[in-house]
């Protein structure tokens, strides 16, 4: 399933151009808790520009939906 993720330095892009680094377990500074799981709803997840500016960058997404929610640039806990 494709979508878009709108990296932080680059704007929105096909997810394709990005590499998945797995769920945080703890939201970043300044944000709001989400579930740190895989299960259904919203949670966040750290994500790789790729074929962009080469940066980690942390998204919050519904993982049943594929909704991106917003994304962060700064990951705090999980470097």
């Amino acid at each position: 399933m494709s979508f878009l993720l709108e990296c932080p330095h680059c704007g929105f892009r096909d997810v394709s151009e990005f590499r998945y680094g797995g769920p945080i377990l703890s939201a970043p500074a300044g944000t709001r808790e989400c579930s740190g799981s895989n299960l259904p709803g919203p949670q966040w997840e750290r994500w790789f520009h790729r074929l962009g500016c080469q940066r980690w960058f942390a998204a919050q997404r519904n993982v049943q939906t594929n909704e991106v929610l917003q994304t962060k640039e700064e990951i705090s806990g999980e470097e």
